[in-house]
């Protein structure tokens, strides 16, 4: 009994200590939060994509499958304008085919010429006024999703440290942002001009009967998509080859610092790596919720420029296949060639927004306590 009176204030410290411990568990996500300055996300977001992520937060943990059915929702029943838009330009280039269709029905040389010139001439003007604007705006998205970027992996970077995966991180980062500059500026200084490059060879095409030029067309696209498959893939395999390299280095570093801690500390060390195994613990969870919010915030800076182009495509690969019905002269090729056109445009977002969202899915896995 006077053994067990003398561990009982023992006892009763211990009861304390863990108490404060729980409490000050609390404050761990918080403290790391302000330490690596989550609240600099909202800072690359404009009001239109705050109002699409809400109340979402860098530091709460929310269901991401709700969050992203409301923002691709919102995202969709805010795109009314563009599906009008479209129709418009359907049933104006619908309307083109068919009067140079019964203008060459006339079978006369001179006639059926001015035809073709007149009529390819006329689904450019309509497709660059309808969706010329997407250019520019995709090339926008870009930089902004850039810009974002900028913000976004050095706060994963940070958590993904405090976790414990510093090979990872650092690989990760430097890769994303190498890729992402990279992206950018392939898409600003060549693959926009070539965009307009292929729409002026497939007017010159389709306007000048017998012309020579669908090779150098073909060459055009083929730059473009080319150039994309070329950085996503040197991309994905960077990320496969730095995440299997560093990831098993980081565990290893991991395991060795906590059992020297253990070891090196008589009595208390097993407490102190246990006490740091929860900070690690808790710049995990930090790591997680603010991957899961940079992904909802990326999509919502990208997806409504996407579904704008998304629209469109839909519109004229529609307008070719409807005008293939009543006309066999070369304006349904020219409504084909402007879809291929607009088809690079949507590639060219998704590959902006596909990297973002890879790059911090490749935070999230990576080896942490």
């Amino acid at each position: 009994m006077g053994r067990f009176l003398r561990l009982l204030p023992v006892f009763l410290m211990l009861v304390l200590l863990s108490l404060s411990v729980r409490v000050c568990a609390a404050d761990v996500l918080e403290e790391e939060a302000k330490i690596l300055q989550t609240d600099t996300l909202y800072e690359g977001l404009e009001k239109d994509e705050l109002e699409l992520i809400g109340d979402l937060s860098p530091t709460k943990q929310v269901s991401f499958g709700d969050s992203l059915y409301r923002i691709v929702y919102s995202v969709f029943s805010g795109s009314s304008g563009a599906v009008r838009q479209a129709v418009s330009a359907m049933a104006l280039l619908l309307a083109a085919v068919l009067l140079c269709t019964m203008t060459e029905s006339l079978e006369q040389e001179h006639t059926i010429m001015s035809a073709n010139l007149a009529g390819t001439l006329a689904i450019l003007l309509i497709c660059l006024r309808s969706f010329g604007g997407l250019i520019g705006e995709s090339l926008q998205t870009v930089g902004k999703i850039s810009e974002y970027s900028k913000l976004l992996l050095p706060v994963l970077s940070s958590a993904a440290i405090a976790s414990g995966a510093v090979s990872s991180a650092n690989a990760l980062y430097a890769g994303s942002m190498l890729f992402m500059s990279v992206l950018n500026g392939l898409m600003q200084r060549v693959l926009s001009p070539m965009i307009y490059v292929y729409c002026a060879i497939s007017a010159a095409e389709c306007a000048v009967s017998g012309s020579n030029l669908s090779g150098l067309r073909k060459l055009a696209g083929t730059v473009i998509s080319l150039s994309l498959k070329t950085v996503m893939y040197c991309f994905t395999g960077y990320l496969t080859l730095t995440g299997i390299l560093s990831g098993a280095a980081d565990d290893l570093r991991l395991k060795a610092a906590k059992a020297a801690i253990s070891g090196a500390l008589p009595v208390v060390g097993s407490i102190v790596s246990d006490a740091s195994g929860s900070v690690i613990a808790g710049a995990g969870v930090l790591k997680n919720t603010v991957g899961v919010f940079g992904m909802l915030a990326v999509l919502a800076i990208g997806l409504s420029p996407f579904v704008k182009a998304g629209i469109g495509y839909l519109a004229l690969k529609l307008s070719a296949s409807i005008s293939h019905v009543f006309s066999d002269t070369v304006h349904p090729k020219m409504i084909s060639c402007m879809a291929t056109a607009l088809g690079y445009v949507l590639a060219m977002t998704g590959c902006a927004v596909l990297m973002t969202v890879i790059s911090v899915c490749c935070f999230l896995k990576v080896v942490g306590g």
